[in-house]
């Protein structure tokens, strides 16, 4: 059994930079996407990495776009998967191969023309090649993601870039940003430079203390077409905590994010990229665990950048909660997931429109078999949310590999008068966390309905109906339908 990479054994790894040899809302797919799925899929072989992170994208198609690394048996190889609907497996292949060392957390972004971009780095070990000398680099592919091509230049002026904690975005002109720990901060860099590496100057966040790690990169595009970057810092010292900063169109000051971490408290690093995401109607949004200084995690904060205070997210108190996830969903919501290492589950929470107050959570087992969880990732840009998670199994041989299960929002569906006499109106309203849903089609004695823009219905019950419960049943493609208990008497 190939034993799969661990940090000690990536310090080894990044070590050998020094010599130039860097390790580094549209429409939905066809399917039914009506009720809940709850199977695991894999999607990915075993990649021999335990500190890895996979690049997440989703085309106009509604196809989910898997970017991983893996440790072949004397080089590295870039691969991606493709995912459809039902978290089903359409097709798998390569985006690099052979390099002696590549990117553990690729990155996947728009790309020109409607296309896809990876962003990584590496070396391809051949010498002399521009390819060799540990910048950031690309490779695009148009939407389909089955063919790939590097592109020409690179997208860092360093070539002493980490194989882990890398993100990457656009801007709202389609110019590429990634960012990286450097020297002692965030370094980052906008566009792609003809050169390699590149001409352009990297930009930098510096931390406080100077001597801080920097853990967990992740960029995010605000509405207003801002950049911002969000990180870890542990350093130990009265810096250590989750930090966020606008890096374009204008550098602003760092800010750290409430509760978060000091010298005094527990080490309650990410372990992989720091949950941060825009939400669709506006606004920056960390989740992190919130630490004593003996619990690494006594609960996850939701946070939106700037408000003076965080939210805590329920049912993540346990004190086991880790790899800490988020996702922006279509108008406003935000999903958050966490895996609880006692229970060997994951939970899954989602929030209304405007932030203010969560759903019913959802819980899942983790994939068969699994003996360790090592990171755990979430898109849900078009309403479905795909949970990826890079899981090592209890099964005799195996490396971690990624898998994946599709999840849909929930309807809730209430009816008024909850007791109603026959020849009269139920008024049904269904709701997404509190906010109304149009067109959901609401079944009750055998009568259909339309809501409208307030996500009502009325039904008029039949003369006759015998006193009794009854259920109503509410349905719309991308959600799971709910009942409610209607009775007549």
């Amino acid at each position: 059994m190939r034993r799969p990479i661990t940090r000690s054994c990536l310090i080894a790894l990044t070590a050998l930079a020094t010599a130039g040899a860097l390790f580094p809302g549209a429409a939905q797919a066809a399917g039914s996407r009506t009720a809940a799925v709850t199977k695991w899929t894999k999607i990915s072989t075993d990649t021999s990495l335990s500190i890895a992170s996979a690049g997440l994208y989703r085309t106009a198609d509604g196809l989910l776009h898997v970017a991983w690394a893996r440790h072949d048996t004397s080089s590295y190889s870039l691969n991606y998967s493709t995912v459809g609907p039902n978290a089903t497996l359409q097709g798998t292949g390569t985006i690099v191969t052979g390099w002696s060392g590549v990117s553990f957390y690729p990155r996947l972004v728009a790309g020109p023309s409607g296309g896809i971009r990876a962003v990584f780095t590496g070396a391809n070990g051949v010498s002399g090649s521009p390819y060799n000398v540990g910048t950031e680099y690309s490779a695009t592919s148009s939407a389909a993601g089955t063919t790939w091509a590097l592109v020409k230049g690179s997208m860092s002026r360093s070539t002493f870039i980490p194989a882990t904690d890398t993100s990457a975005t656009t801007q709202s002109t389609g110019t590429p940003m990634a960012s990286w720990p450097g020297g002692s901060g965030v370094a980052f860099h906008v566009g792609t430079d003809p050169n390699t590496p590149a001409t352009k100057p990297d930009g930098t966040v510096a931390v406080t203390s100077g001597s801080g790690t920097v853990v967990g990169t992740t960029l995010a595009r605000e509405t207003d077409g801002s950049v911002w970057v969000a990180w870890f810092t542990e350093s130990f010292a009265s810096d250590q905590g989750y930090w966020v900063d606008k890096i374009t169109p204008t550098q602003v000051a760092k800010t750290e994010a409430p509760g978060s971490g000091s010298a005094s408290l527990a080490n309650n690093q990410p372990h992989q990229l720091v949950a941060f995401a825009a939400g669709a109607k506006g606004g920056g949004y960390l989740a992190y665990c919130v630490p004593t200084a003996t619990i690494t995690c006594a609960h996850i904060a939701l946070w939106k950048v700037g408000a003076a205070s965080a939210t805590t997210v329920p049912g993540s108190t346990t004190q086991h909660a880790a790899h800490v996830a988020i996702a922006a969903a279509p108008g406003g919501h935000l999903w958050v997931l966490w895996y609880d290492t006692s229970q060997n589950k994951i939970h899954v929470i989602r929030s209304n429109a405007a932030v203010t107050k969560f759903g019913p959570g959802q819980t899942i087992a983790a994939p068969p078999n699994t003996a360790a969880l090592d990171a755990l990732q979430a898109e849900g840009s078009q309403g479905p949310l795909d949970v990826v998670a890079l899981v090592l199994q209890t099964t005799a041989g195996t490396t971690p590999s990624y898998w994946d299960i599709q999840l849909l929002p929930k309807l809730t569906v209430a009816g008024a008068p909850a007791t109603v006499a026959p020849g009269k109106v139920v008024t049904f309203t269904v709701t997404d966390v509190g906010d109304p849903v149009a067109g959901a089609t609401v079944t009750f004695l055998g009568k259909n309905a339309t809501t409208n823009s307030s996500g009502v219905a009325t039904i008029t019950v039949p003369t006759g109906t015998a006193a009794g419960s009854y259920p109503a049943t509410a349905a719309m493609t991308g959600y799971t339908s709910a009942t409610f208990t209607e009775k007549v008497s």
